[in-house]
């Protein structure tokens, strides 16, 4: 692990303990070794955040270009590898090649394929992007569903859109199964519904597992 990606990792961890911020991690978490893609819902800004903490690789997003834009941000992104992605132009092409690039030499994939913030409850046709890359490569894909309450989050208006910001609480992840895309089916859609079929079942799954996990610290059981 080079400095800049120790670097960013500490800087997660460190904005997590200050603002109290955690992360409970449940379901299939013992990832499998090599090179895989781990694909996750998008509904809070912050849900990049609590991904790489969580996992021992290092771990390479791709994320929209806006953000290598960012003083300091862009530049920590740029450093640790990261991907930017320019929707609706030839130059996405290159960013699944680079992804492409980085799973054959065994590295971890992180990215939404709705490609945008999505409010928990609704869904979206979501990008074949990450249905291409597995099957070029040969990589699973990990669904992920990651949920946090209304309650721990803040609605942050910018001058063209909103986003959600979690403010306090525990960002709930849960891990799903090793999967792999049947070859032989030729509709990409179709294979990217079935994948976000899985995730949006793990969402639902984490959100009950923070009902339960609430409920229980309200009302300890005595022994």
């Amino acid at each position: 692990m080079s400095t800049p990606e120790i670097i960013f990792k500490n800087t997660l961890n460190v904005y997590s303990h200050i603002l109290g911020r955690g992360v409970r991690v449940s379901g299939n978490h013992q990832l499998p070794p090599g090179p895989k893609i781990i694909a996750a819902n998008h509904t809070v800004g912050s849900d990049p955040l609590f991904i790489p903490p969580v996992l021992e690789e290092t771990v390479y997003f791709l994320f929209q270009d806006g953000l290598f834009k960012i003083p300091v941000v862009g530049w920590m992104l740029k450093k640790t590898g990261q991907i930017p992605v320019q929707r609706e132009s030839e130059k996405a092409k290159e960013a699944l090649e680079k992804a492409c690039n980085l799973l054959n030499e065994g590295k971890t994939i992180v990215l939404f394929p709705e490609g945008k913030l999505v409010a928990h409850g609704e869904r979206i046709p979501a990008k074949t992007g990450v249905i291409r890359m597995a099957l070029a490569t040969g990589a699973p894909i990990i669904p992920l569903g990651m949920y946090v309450a209304e309650k721990d989050t803040i609605n942050i208006k910018g001058k063209q859109k909103s986003m959600l910001w979690q403010i306090s609480g525990k960002c709930h992840m849960r891990f799903g199964v090793a999967w792999r895309p049947d070859p032989k089916q030729t509709d990409f859609h179709k294979s990217t519904d079935e994948l976000m079929n899985r995730i949006y079942l793990l969402v639902d799954d984490a959100r009950s597992e923070s009902i339960h996990v609430l409920h229980t610290s309200l009302n300890p059981i005595l022994r």
